[in-house]
């Protein structure tokens, strides 16, 4: 039976539609990717698609889920909505395109192999799925048998690009070592997996951030692991997540959005301390995060109507109306150039 089920899934999967979008510059949508060019402070929608015809489309009207760069070519980006499948852009946001067999559904994960820039991985419904080819064509490498359940989360491991690990609606987390050949489960923890992060500077070092039931990490590569639940006892509704993202600037930094607020670590989660926002704590919902790769102090966040940024660790902070009508769902700092962020639009359920 499973097979059965599998051979179906894959039939369904190779015969993907069309994604709906408008024709035109898209300026009436206010969905999908805009681009700042001077750290947040002026927005330019980037929705445009080349055509045949000379006549460019819009996926102005697409919910954005994920956006992540080619770790190998900042230009390089690559974006899973909601509904529309999976779009990719190689200069900036300049012109995108939609996957031609990945261009329906919902992709919630999306990671690029850090060595093999035309290797990239996807989350498709209940399965993993993989490109040689710079998103030509997929194929299947992972096939949850719970057809309910989702794949939620994806990474490669930056130093070792054989390795790749998986999260599910389920709460489980899978690795491969072999490209995603074969996987083994290495922990279930009971409750959605919204982000696996894997620590640069040492790739042992894995967190799994789950809906609403905490922080899990491994610091052997997935043999072991730690709920980092306990440590946040004194914030209140901190287990509410919201984005988790490293402060590349030192080894064991992390810094937490969560219906409490904004919380950051220094040694890898065991102390967390607050910081200081314009607004009361638990007051908000944050949505979107994101840290400069090169200044921790510079941080950016969202909530349902407003862009806030600080460039002094929460010293001071600078807001800004967002520039479309939906949220601010993912902030992108370009590593090599600061000035440039890039924001994923989703309109709120």
């Amino acid at each position: 039976l499973l097979i059965i089920l599998f051979i179906i899934s894959s039939l369904i999967f190779l015969g993907a539609g069309c994604v709906s979008i408008q024709v035109g510059g898209g300026t009436a949508v206010d969905g999908g990717v805009y681009k700042s060019i001077d750290r947040g402070n002026g927005w330019v929608q980037k929705v445009l698609m080349p055509t045949t015809t000379g006549k460019p489309k819009s996926f102005g009207g697409v919910d954005v889920l994920t956006l992540v760069f080619d770790p190998q070519d900042n230009k390089a980006l690559y974006l899973g909505s909601k509904a529309n499948g999976l779009f990719f852009t190689y200069d900036g946001g300049e012109s995108w395109n939609v996957s031609p067999t990945l261009s329906r559904g919902a992709i919630p994960a999306v990671a690029v192999d850090p060595k093999e820039k035309c290797t990239i991985y996807s989350a498709y419904e209940n399965k993993v799925v993989k490109s040689v080819d710079c998103a030509r064509t997929w194929q299947i490498m992972y096939f949850e048998t719970r057809l309910e359940k989702l794949i939620t989360a994806l990474a490669v491991d930056p130093n070792n690009h054989s390795v790749v690990y998986a999260g599910t609606s389920a709460g489980d987390v899978v690795k491969s070592g072999d490209g995603g050949i074969s996987w083994v489960a290495v922990v279930r923890t009971r409750n959605y997996i919204r982000d696996i992060l894997i620590a640069k500077y040492d790739s042992k070092i894995v967190y799994a951030a789950t809906e609403g039931n905490g922080i899990w990490k491994t610091s052997d590569a997935g043999k072991n692991w730690s709920e980092l639940a306990q440590y946040f006892k004194e914030y209140p509704a901190s287990l509410e997540y919201g984005k988790l993202v490293f402060d590349e600037t030192a080894d064991e930094s992390l810094v937490l959005a969560s219906r409490y607020g904004l919380l950051k670590t220094s040694d890898g989660g065991k102390i967390w301390t607050p910081i200081k926002l314009l607004t009361q704590p638990s007051s908000v919902k944050i949505y979107g995060l994101a840290v400069n790769p090169k200044n921790g102090n510079e941080i950016y966040y969202s909530t349902a109507t407003t862009l806030y940024k600080t460039v002094n660790g929460g010293m001071n902070w600078i807001t800004h109306k967002l520039p479309s009508s939906r949220i601010g769902r993912v902030f992108l700092i370009d590593p090599r150039d600061a000035d440039v962020v890039y924001m994923g639009m989703w309109r709120a359920q």
